[in-house]
């Protein structure tokens, strides 16, 4: 039987955007998204100018951005805005996310997703701006025909980290000059808000298969060493943890992004089950490049000289040491 750990890691690592997980509550307010938004694009408009931020921007924060690819980039770019993350869609939509500013650590502020339409611009995703983990921001986009968009929702009593809902909005593109309007949102509990519930219960057959030598231990990731003998390495090994109870619950970190289920290992093999995620879009590295891309499962593990390492198909290999959460 196949290990599920590579498509754990590409389900967590495909939702990208953001930096370490902050803990906190989210201060709930009513948002644009409730009820279902009027549309406020409007035909034959200009890429709006990004607004000023108090302080400035940090240099550092800014050398992160994106360079202009396509002709929409540039025009995005000529009016202010940085480049952050890879551009969604292709032909006929291209969505190009950009934003004024950045938190400490890096997360857009007052960011923005512009929508082109066959290069003509069709409007943005947003009636306004919006700030990294607050109600109603932007995780993840997705275009072809139709624009698709999931936007973050928080409740009071919400972590930064885990907002317990999701809504999602689809966007057609109609007239001409084309505009982006709101055709269609729902909003659903998200299954990959991490919470304090155990995870279901393993089934009987696999509850005896838990590696003493792994109960009740917990691991950062070092590297990823690869076949061919690249080493990547993560910028906080504490981004990059797993965590087996002794009683078969897994908790996973992988950079900005939180997952819970359960594990089996009979002293080889070893899989996880019963995984939920959460799903924030997390900034771009190499090293979840390189994961997500990983097209083989777990092979084998093995515990020596102190550290835990994880073979695939590829004959990659994540090597992790002990960690103290």
């Amino acid at each position: 039987m196949r290990s599920t750990f590579a498509c754990l890691l590409a389900a967590l690592i495909g939702t990208l955007a953001g930096r370490p997980v902050q803990v906190g509550a989210q201060e709930a307010t009513r948002s644009w998204l409730d009820p279902k938004p009027p549309g406020w694009n409007v035909p034959g408009a200009s890429v709006p100018s990004a607004p000023s931020v108090d302080g400035g921007v940090d240099a550092r924060c800014r050398a992160t951005a994106r360079q202009p690819v396509l002709a929409e980039d540039r025009l995005v770019r000529e009016r202010g805005w940085d480049l952050v993350g890879s551009y969604e869609g292709g032909w006929p939509i291209v969505v190009i996310r950009g934003t004024a500013g950045y938190d400490g650590m890096c997360r857009p502020m007052q960011y923005q997703d512009f929508v082109f339409v066959r290069g003509v611009f069709a409007g943005t995703l947003s009636p306004r701006p919006m700030d990294s983990r607050t109600d109603g921001a932007i995780s993840q986009v997705q275009g072809s025909t139709r624009v698709r968009a999931d936007y973050t929702r928080y409740t009071a009593a919400d972590a930064l980290c885990c907002p317990s809902r999701m809504t999602t909005v689809v966007f057609e593109v109609v007239g001409e000059p084309p505009i982006v309007q709101p055709e269609s949102l729902s909003t659903m509990e998200t299954v990959a808000s991490v919470s304090d519930a155990a995870p279901p219960a393993p089934p009987p057959a696999a509850a005896a298969s838990l590696d003493p030598a792994l109960a009740g231990t917990s691991w950062r990731l070092v590297k990823l060493e690869g076949r061919d003998g690249a080493v990547l390495r993560p910028d906080d090994p504490s981004k990059y943890t797993l965590e087996f109870a002794a009683d078969g619950r897994l908790s996973v970190r992988v950079d900005c992004n939180l997952g819970r289920g359960r594990w089996t290992a009979d002293g080889k093999q070893i899989v996880f089950t019963n995984v939920s995620v959460t799903r924030t879009r997390c900034t771009p590295s190499p090293l979840q490049a390189r994961m997500a891309a990983e097209s083989g499962d777990v092979r084998d593990y093995v515990i020596r000289d102190g550290r835990l390492f994880l073979s695939v198909m590829t004959d990659n290999v994540y090597e992790f040491e002990p960690y103290r959460p």
